[in-house]
């Protein structure tokens, strides 16, 4: 894919152009939509072209990254204004039959980065609806650059990998906050201080997973009778485990209704 258009210029579609620059993908082949005077300014510090002032460019690929209440009508603006287009959309919740209804004979597919994508450790899920095969595989070669990639052979498991990994960042950030709250007297408010500890232990966490089994390393950290089996016993006794599935579950659930409503 030699020119690239993300249409929307928000929080992922910015996370995806880090994450392509930070690879190596040449700055002059990524374009923009977007109608927002901020995210224009954003982007424009990136060096990234608007569209509008570009407009003899050849698209190779649209990248669909605005609000599910703003999909189906950038989509259709999309097919009024170029012949043939291919089509990724990286919008929760609308499901592929919906853009297909509008026009089928459309090379489409459904991707759902995150945000982690700005570096270049984005997890995306994509799903293929009508890409062709020589195609698909430079859609997947694009989305390596920022992760990694899962296909999925059922789009009803995009709406899991929304509400787990999609969001999944936020989750973790909820999270630190007990830890920043707790490091504030520790550090005497030390704000770089208390981000560098939180970085070096989530850094640590993420390295410690990539060759053990998650128990073995509780194991490895709980030692009998000591602090940190005093917090883990608490957790427990609270059912942090199924406090937190119940609230991915609720975000699954979001998934599958925001379909419903657009």
């Amino acid at each position: 894919m030699k020119n690239v258009v993300l249409f929307g210029g928000g929080n992922i579609a910015q996370a995806i152009i880090k994450g392509l620059i930070n690879s190596g993908y040449k700055r002059n082949g990524i374009f923009y939509i977007d109608r927002s005077t901020k995210n224009q300014k954003i982007l424009s510090k990136l060096r990234i072209k608007n569209l509008k002032n570009h407009k003899s460019v050849k698209i190779d690929l649209f990248i669909l990254a605005v609000k599910p209440k703003d999909a189906l009508s950038a989509y259709r603006e999309i097919l009024e204004k170029y012949k043939n287009p291919k089509i990724v959309s990286c919008v929760a919740g609308i499901k592929s039959q919906k853009y297909l209804k509008i026009k089928k004979n459309i090379q489409f597919l459904r991707a759902m980065p995150n945000t982690s994508s700005e570096f270049n450790l984005g997890i995306t899920a994509l799903f293929n609806s009508s890409f062709k095969k020589n195609n698909l595989k430079k859609v997947i070669s694009l989305f390596v650059r920022v992760g990694i990639i899962i296909e999925l052979e059922k789009e009803a498991k995009i709406d899991t990998f929304t509400g787990m990994i999609g969001s999944g960042p936020a989750y973790f950030f909820y999270i630190l906050k007990s830890y920043e709250k707790k490091l504030m007297n520790l550090c005497n408010k030390d704000k770089k201080k208390i981000n560098n500890i939180m970085v070096n232990l989530m850094k640590g966490v993420g390295l410690s997973i990539e060759n053990n089994d998650l128990d073995s390393l509780i194991n490895a950290v709980a030692s009998k009778k000591g602090t940190t089996e005093a917090g883990l016993e608490s957790f427990k006794t609270n059912s942090l485990d199924k406090v937190f599935e119940k609230g991915l579950d609720s975000a699954i659930k979001r998934s599958k209704e925001i379909s419903n409503e657009c």
